[in-house]
């Protein structure tokens, strides 16, 4: 891809692919120095098993196309309510039209919907943040702290799930890089980056909300779509309050994603 290219002048599908499997390469990565964490594959699902007190750490991604979808579901069902654990499916809809078809069968639970967005870092615009903001890789306790910090102001983070998880995953992993803004003292955003090959995946992006309306979430984004030079190709998945920050720095629509769930009052025994 070359540095003026956009998604919207590529093989849309193709893009959709590339998000669809950074996607996958990104729950693998999350969960490699989590104390606990499973990964394991069923017929082109990958079960990314955080195995903590958080469903929203735990859920299913789509590698490839089942042989038996169905099957495949049930099977990996099985596995979420042998470890106690809400079973959840979150996919790229119309990528594998039997996975559509066996997870509305199964009598899943749709809970969010939301976009897939894309674009060439080259095309991004420059991020800058202001004079007495300093943005810097996570590298050290102080820094992994921080960032967890941050995530309980922005997100509503439980700090011990966030240490867990989020802390663990945030320093030696070679596809992954994490930065936290500083202003002062005060660390006051974060965000994520994943690598596969030339695909980066952005995720995490966060900001206290003291410091909110100053440009920091398109400077964070930003700076971690660009922590992989090598990469032609940024993803994201936006919540529908920041769509229009990114699609202000020219992420466009390539996909759409769902999050199904079997229902807690419909859980299987």
């Amino acid at each position: 891809m070359g540095p003026t290219t956009s998604p919207g002048t590529l093989l849309r599908v193709d893009v959709a692919e590339r998000l669809a499997l950074g996607v996958v390469a990104a729950e693998r990565s999350r969960r490699i120095n989590v104390e606990g964490a499973e990964l394991l594959e069923i017929d082109g699902l990958v079960l990314a098993l955080a195995n903590l007190p958080d469903p929203a750490l735990s859920s299913v991604v789509v590698r490839g196309e089942p042989i038996d979808a169905a099957g495949a579901l049930e099977a990996a069902e099985i596995e979420f309510t042998s470890r106690g654990m809400q079973f959840g499916i979150d996919l790229q809809a119309g990528r594998h039209p039997s996975v559509d078809e066996a997870v509305r069968a199964t009598g899943l639970e749709r809970i969010t919907e939301r976009p897939g967005m894309a674009i060439d870092p080259a095309a991004l615009p420059d991020g800058p943040v202001s004079r007495d903001v300093i943005v810097r890789e996570v590298d050290g306790a102080r820094d992994v702290e921080a960032l967890v910090q941050v995530g309980v102001l922005a997100f509503g983070d439980d700090p011990d799930v966030g240490r867990a998880f989020y802390g663990a995953g945030a320093r030696g992993l070679p596809d992954a890089r994490m930065f936290v803004a500083w202003a002062g003292a005060d660390a006051i955003a974060i965000a994520a980056a994943y690598r596969d090959g030339t695909t980066t995946g952005v995720m995490g992006v966060g900001v206290v909300p003291s410091a909110r309306g100053r440009g920091l979430g398109s400077a964070m984004t930003v700076l971690a779509s660009r922590a992989f030079p090598e990469a032609d190709l940024v993803w994201l998945h936006p919540t529908e309050e920041a769509r229009s920050m990114y699609e202000r720095l020219g992420f466009e629509v390539v996909s759409d994603w769902e999050v199904w769930v079997r229902s807690r009052s419909d859980e299987r025994s």
